[in-house]
């Protein structure tokens, strides 16, 4: 062999090797961060509802997935339907990998029609992904005696929900715009299981929310026709719901429907979990793959089954696009959708 494809070769076995080394001490480093270390998952609700309980089933089993397996724990910061914990990671968190969280995504339309009161660039925050996309659904307690759009049309119901932050809100609003003289909506609930439990108590009617946790967590109410969805907001209908219309089936106008798929494209990332801005990008690596592989955790899988968690999970880089999407949209869209959702 000529030297000058020995030297090649040994330059080229070089290079591979202080790639390997590197990536290993990289990976070395990661896992000594981690090590005995108190990692912190911030949910932006009370210890009820939706959010909770998805945010306490991933911190079952995250740690085991990221390097170092550090203790991890919940912390509830509850707080104008989870504005206040991404206001705390925007501005206060740890940006050294120590600290992620999940929030509402609902906050992510509203940013764009109500800047003044949701003041967050969600494309800054360090993306980790979403535990699944979803289907918001209207539901109505069945002693109303209402179980279609049409006849909602010829009653009054209450609708009630948190706040006009939260991802219902939106779509308690679009039934509005629907049935405009015979819905209105209370707010001020601390969760969605207060809101649900008022439904049970007769204090208001109806409530929207998505069909994740409504399966989940009132199961009962559709088995034994308690409740009935009046309507989905979705491009296809939920396997689980074949008979229930659409809102695009009941949109008259093309415009409607644009405003539509601004206001929905947050249910992409129902789930939606990310750190502050400016992450260590080695971490934040560990992290993303520490997701990808919890969500495929056969205990994890069992345990989601069990409590009918429906999964559909996206990974860091798709939640981040979605949420460049939001802030992309459209003005004419966006104000269509304030139009319909009553926001001057």
């Amino acid at each position: 062999m000529g030297f000058a494809r020995k030297l090649v070769r040994a330059v080229t076995l070089a290079v591979v090797l202080g790639t390997v080394i590197g990536a290993s001490a990289q990976a070395d480093d990661v896992a000594d961060f981690y090590k005995s270390k108190t990692f912190q998952f911030v949910v932006g609700y009370p210890p009820s509802g939706g959010y909770d309980a998805y945010s306490r089933l991933l911190v079952r089993f995250l740690g085991k997935h990221i390097p170092g397996q550090p203790t991890v724990i919940l912390q509830n910061m509850p707080g104008a339907s989870s504005l206040k914990s991404v206001q705390y990671m925007m501005a206060v968190a740890p940006k050294d990998g120590s600290t992620i969280g999940m929030f509402n995504r609902g906050l992510m339309p509203q940013s764009r029609m109500k800047p003044q009161e949701v003041n967050i660039d969600f494309t800054k925050l360090t993306w980790i992904g979403s535990m699944n996309s979803d289907v918001a659904v209207c539901t109505i307690w069945g002693a109303k005696g209402i179980s279609t759009i049409d006849q909602l049309r010829r009653n009054q119901i209450i609708v009630g929900d948190t706040s006009k932050n939260s991802g219902g809100y939106i779509y308690a609003s679009i039934l509005h715009s629907l049935a405009p003289d015979n819905t209105r909506t209370i707010l001020g609930y601390s969760t969605s299981g207060d809101v649900w439990l008022a439904m049970e108590k007769g204090e208001v009617d109806a409530n929207c929310n998505v069909w994740s946790s409504m399966k989940s967590q009132r199961a009962e109410w559709f088995r034994g026709k308690k409740a009935y969805v009046l309507v989905q907001f979705s491009q296809v209908k939920h396997p689980d719901l074949p008979d229930v219309p659409l809102v695009f089936d009941i949109a008259k106008t093309d415009d409607q429907k644009k405003a539509l798929n601004f206001l929905m494209a947050a249910e992409a990332i129902a789930r939606p979990i990310a750190g502050p801005p400016g992450m260590n990008p080695e971490r934040t690596k560990a992290l993303r793959v520490a997701f990808n592989a919890t969500m495929k955790d056969p205990e994890f899988l069992a345990m989601a089954e069990k409590a009918q968690m429906e999964l559909n999970p996206v990974d860091g880089d798709g939640a981040a696009k979605i949420a460049r999407d939001i802030k992309d949209a459209p003005n004419d869209a966006i104000e269509l959708a304030k139009k319909m959702i009553d926001i001057e």
